[in-house]
C-alpha cells in the first residue's frame, strides 16, 4: 500500500470519527461540515476531496456499520437463527446506540435509515418469506417492528439487559410470525 492510500484512509478515519462524535452530543442537523473537520483536524476543503456532504459522509458510515453488521448475521438454514441474530441486532444497536438515536430522531430519519431497513426487509424476506401472506407485507412488518422495538429500548435508556430484550422481541415478533409460516405450511 503506498502512503497516498494511507493518507486517504488516514483521513477517512478522522472524517468519520469526528462524525460519531459530534452526534454523540448534538443533534445531526445542526452539524456542519466545518464541525466535522475541525474536530477531524483536517482541512475544509480536504472534506470536499473525499466526500460531496456530511450526508454522503453519514451514508458511508451507515454502509459500513451495516456491512459490519451483515457479516455476523445467521443463515435461515442454522438451527435458531432468527432468535441469535435478534440478540446480534440488539447488541448492535446497543453498540451503536448514539448514532442510531440520531438517525432515529433526524427529521430526515427515513432517508437516513435507510440501509438498515433494507436489511431488515431482505432478512424478514430471507427468513419469514414463503408463507399465504405476501413476503413484501410480511418484510415490511418484521422490518418496521425491529426498529420500532430497538428505537424504544434506547429511547427509554435500555431498560432491559441486552438479552432480556431480544427475548421479549422474539417474543412479540420473531414467535408469531414463524408460527403464520408453520400454519401456512400445514
Amino acid at each position: 500500500m503506498n502512503q497516498a492510500d494511507l493518507r486517504v484512509q488516514r483521513t477517512h478515519r478522522l472524517l468519520r470519527e469526528a462524525l460519531i462524535d459530534l452526534v454523540a452530543s448534538q443533534a445531526y442537523e445542526s452539524i456542519t461540515i466545518r464541525d466535522i473537520t475541525q474536530r477531524a483536524q483536517v482541512g475544509y476543503k480536504t472534506f470536499f476531496r473525499h466526500y460531496a456532504s456530511k450526508e454522503a459522509l453519514l451514508q458511508t458510515i451507515l454502509h459500513e456499520i451495516v456491512a459490519d453488521f451483515q457479516a455476523v448475521l445467521l443463515s435461515p438454514a442454522v438451527p435458531n437463527a432468527a432468535h441469535n441474530n435478534t440478540l446480534l441486532a440488539v447488541q448492535f444497536a446497543k453498540a451503536y446506540a448514539s448514532p442510531l438515536l440520531m438517525l432515529m430522531h433526524s427529521t430526515k430519519s427515513t432517508q437516513l435509515l435507510a440501509p438498515l431497513t433494507t436489511l431488515g426487509r431482505a432478512e424478514g424476506r430471507r427468513f419469514f418469506g414463503g408463507s399465504n401472506l405476501p413476503d413484501e407485507l410480511v418484510a415490511h412488518h418484521f422490518a418496521s417492528s425491529m426498529l420500532s422495538l430497538l428505537q424504544w429500548w434506547l429511547e427509554h435508556d435500555m431498560p432491559f439487559s441486552v438479552e432480556e430484550m431480544a427475548d421479549y422481541m422474539n417474543r412479540l415478533l420473531i414467535r408469531p410470525i414463524k408460527e403464520i409460516k408453520a400454519e401456512d405450511a400445514r
